[in-house]
């Protein structure tokens, strides 16, 4: 019998923390960016529409505040990633091996983390990596075409059935 039922070995790429940063880390910035952009252009325009200087001056600024936070933070906040990454590997790219077994275990480099099943919360698919969450901020990536041991697909109705509170 394997130790691990499943491993998945990958170098992560820009394409996949960017989606990552985009799709998962900066959702709720752009939910409730766009919602509070719309509401300030909403006000903005009408205090135009009055003549109320003061008002369309501060709607406006609101939502030029807003735009650039959503517009800005993904870049800055994957630039980030990458410089954490860099300090902690000193400046070396490592492999990143996440193994399937009694419990999820992943190590890069000199990193190495520990998951129990139960800890996951949420499991997104993604275009170019598959993200198994255990915190709002925290997750464990895999790229779904470099399993060594076992299958994308076979791993897919694993983690499902060793994850039920993931939703």
């Amino acid at each position: 019998m394997r130790p691990f039922h499943f491993e998945c070995r990958y170098y992560s790429t820009d394409q996949m923390l960017s989606e990552y940063v985009h799709r998962i880390l900066c959702r709720n910035i752009f939910r409730f960016g766009t919602l509070i952009a719309l509401v300030a252009l909403m006000f903005a325009i009408f205090s135009w529409l009055n003549q109320d200087t003061p008002f369309f001056v501060l709607f406006g600024v609101c939502f030029l505040i807003v735009f650039l936070t959503m517009l800005f933070s993904p870049p800055l906040m994957l630039r980030q990633m990458k410089e954490n990454d860099r300090r902690l590997h000193n400046g070396q790219k490592f492999e990143t091996i996440v193994q399937f077994g009694d419990r999820i275990l992943v190590r890069e480099g000199t990193f190495s983390l520990a998951c129990t099943y139960d800890q996951i919360i949420k499991i997104r698919p993604l275009k170019y990596s598959y993200v198994l969450m255990f915190g709002p901020r925290n997750a464990i990536m895999v790229s779904p075409e470099h399993f060594t041991i076992g299958t994308f697909d076979e791993f897919q109705t694993f983690i499902k059935e060793r994850c039920p509170k993931a939703v």
